[in-house]
C-alpha cells in the first residue's frame, strides 16, 4: 500500500488524518517537553565526600554516544518496521501504526525519564570528578555536603549533568525503542502460535540483548549506578509494551500480526485492495476467539 493510492479528497479520509494527527501532535508535544525541561537545573542531592561510589573518573568518550543511541533505538526500528510493513506486507496501515507506536513509546519515555532525573537529582558515579571539591574538605558533623562546595563552574552542562544519574536515559530509551521493535517482530512472527519455533524466540530476544548491552555500557562508563540502568530499563520496557498495545492486539490474539483497524470505519474507501488484512472484521473477539490462536 502506498500513499499515492490514498483518496486524500475523501471526507472520511480527512477525518482519519485529523484523528491520527492528534496522536502525532501528542508525540511532538512530549518531545518538546523533554527538550524544554532538559535545560532546567536538576535538584542537587547532598553527598558524602567519602562516598566511594562517586569517586570514579569522568570519561570523555562514551561507549554509546547520543548519536549512536539514536541510530540504534530510533533509526534502526524505523527502518525495520518500514521494510516489513511496506515491502513484505504492503500495508500502509501497518507502517503508520508501527511508526506511531514507536514514536509514542520513545516520546513518553524521554519525557518521563527526564522529569524523574531532574526531580531526584542523584549524583553520578563520576560526580566528584566533575565537582572538583577543595582539597582536605570533610563532611560537617552529623551532616552531608552539597554542590556549593564544588570549585568547578556550576553553570556548565557537565556539572549540571552530574546530578542526573537516576534513572538512566540511555537505558530507558534503548529499552523503549528496541523493546517496541521486539514486540513488533513478535507479532509479525506470531511468536505464541504454540508450534515452538526456536528461531522466533531468538529473533524476539535479539533487540532486548542490544538494549541490555547499551544499559551495561552506562555502568562501564561510570555514568550510572546499577540501580539507574535497572529502573531505566523497566521504564522503557513498560512504556514500549503500553505503546505497542495502543495500535496492536495482544501477542496471544488470533490476528496478532495485524494492527487494529483505522478509527474511521470505511477502510475499503481509504485503503483499497488489502485482501490479506481484515480491517473491518475479525477484531470484535480478537482477544477471546474460540478458534486456535495465531495459526
Amino acid at each position: 500500500m502506498t500513499l499515492a493510492r490514498l483518496n486524500i479528497h475523501d471526507p472520511i479520509t480527512k477525518k482519519l488524518f485529523i484523528s491520527y494527527s492528534m496522536d502525532w501532535l501528542l508525540v511532538i508535544v512530549m518531545t518538546i517537553i523533554f527538550f524544554s525541561i532538559d535545560t532546567l537545573p536538576p535538584f542537587h542531592r547532598e553527598f558524602s565526600i567519602h562516598d566511594t561510589t562517586l569517586m570514579h573518573y569522568y570519561t570523555e568518550n562514551q561507549m554509546v554516544p547520543i548519536w549512536l543511541l539514536t541510530v540504534i533505538a530510533l533509526v534502526v526500528p524505523m527502518f525495520i518496521i518500514g521494510v516489513i510493513s511496506l515491502y513484505f506486507r504492503s500495508s500502509w496501515v501497518d507502517f503508520h501504526s508501527g511508526l506511531l507506536g514507536l514514536g509514542l513509546a520513545l516520546s513518553m519515555t524521554i519525557m518521563m525519564t527526564d522529569v524523574i532525573k531532574i526531580g531526584v537529582g542523584r549524583p553520578r558515579p563520576d560526580m566528584l570528578d566533575r565537582c572538583q571539591p577543595p582539597e582536605g574538605i570533610e563532611n560537617p558533623p552529623l551532616h552531608l555536603l552539597n554542590y556549593t562546595i564544588c570549585t568547578s563552574d556550576h553553570s556548565t552542562y557537565k556539572f549540571k549533568d552530574g546530578f542526573k544519574s537516576f534513572p538512566s536515559g540511555h537505558s530507558s530509551f534503548s529499552f523503549a525503542g528496541l523493546g517496541y521493535l521486539a514486540f513488533y517482530l513478535a507479532g509479525k512472527m506470531r511468536l505464541f502460535d504454540k508450534q515452538g519455533h526456536t528461531y522466533k524466540s531468538f529473533v524476539f530476544s535479539f533487540p532486548w540483548i542490544g538494549a541490555l548491552l547499551i544499559a551495561v555500557s552506562r555502568v562501564h562508563d561510570y555514568r550510572h549506578h546499577w540501580q539507574d540502568v535497572l529502573v531505566g530499563g523497566l521504564i522503557g520496557s513498560g512504556l514500549s509494551y503500553f505503546a505497542y498495545r495502543q495500535y496492536y492486539p495482544s501477542l496471544s490474539a488470533t490476528h496478532c500480526q495485524i494492527p487494529f483497524p483505522p478509527r474511521i470505519r470505511r477502510p475499503k474507501d481509504i485503503f483499497p485492495d488489502s485482501d490479506h488484512q481484515p480491517l473491518t472484521h475479525g477484531y470484535q473477539d480478537v482477544e477471546t476467539a474460540s478458534h486456535p490462536k495465531c495459526t
